[in-house]
């Protein structure tokens, strides 16, 4: 219907949709063709706003297809476009996802500043829930690097925003890496103190697996 109203704008939405869905069924060869056709429409029809969720969305797919040198590209992308439209919500989703990019390969020095710059726009987002997973990230980033106090720090930012939010679960998780970072700064006493913590957690959680 759309192309037949010649709605070049709502044919460009609907590629987006077939991507989108792709993409959760796990068929990326799929969402890439989809997506770049998105995006094609988006650049004719001057959407700036759409070519940089399309961006993001090539990025996630063309990561799970390996291809992470055209991921890293569609990721900055998505990231110097959300700059110039000054979409601060837009732009934090970019920083975490670049961040992500990195840290799953291993490449935690990378990774950290582009979690340190979503850190600083975390005041004007008001998500904690998301600002604590970056906190995760950036103290597991830390911590990877052999940056044990800066790990601490991080993990102590996560633990605080699961308790603001009341979210038994993450505050079990931040005490378990806490545990584990004072453990490798050789400060049993506060590495004891985080596991007994975790373990009343996990008891009222009913937890095994923690």
């Amino acid at each position: 219907i759309a192309q037949e109203l010649s709605d070049y704008a709502a044919q460009g939405r609907a590629y987006g949709n077939m991507g989108n869905a792709y993409n959760a069924l796990g068929m990326y060869d799929q969402a890439v063709k989809y997506h770049r056709q998105e995006l094609q429409i988006s650049m004719e029809v001057n959407d700036r706003a759409s070519q940089a969720s399309t961006h993001g969305n090539l990025a996630v797919a063309y990561q799970a297809l390996g291809a992470h040198d055209r991921a890293l590209q569609h990721y900055q992308n998505h990231l110097n476009i959300a700059r110039e439209l000054r979409d601060i919500q837009s732009e934090a989703r970019a920083l975490s996802n670049l961040g992500n990019f990195h840290c799953t390969r291993g490449e935690f020095v990378q990774a950290a500043p582009y979690y340190e710059q979503y850190l600083r726009l975390s005041p004007e987002l008001q998500d904690m829930e998301g600002e604590g997973k970056v906190c995760h990230n950036l103290g597991y980033a830390h911590y990877c690097l052999g940056k044990y106090e800066e790990a601490v720090k991080y993990y102590e930012q996560d633990l605080a925003l699961a308790k603001d939010l009341h979210d038994k679960l993450s505050q079990a998780k931040a005490y378990c890496n806490l545990g584990l970072a004072f453990k490798a700064l050789m400060d049993f006493n506060k590495a004891e103190e985080c596991q007994k913590y975790l373990l009343s957690l996990a008891q009222s959680l009913n937890n095994s697996q923690a």
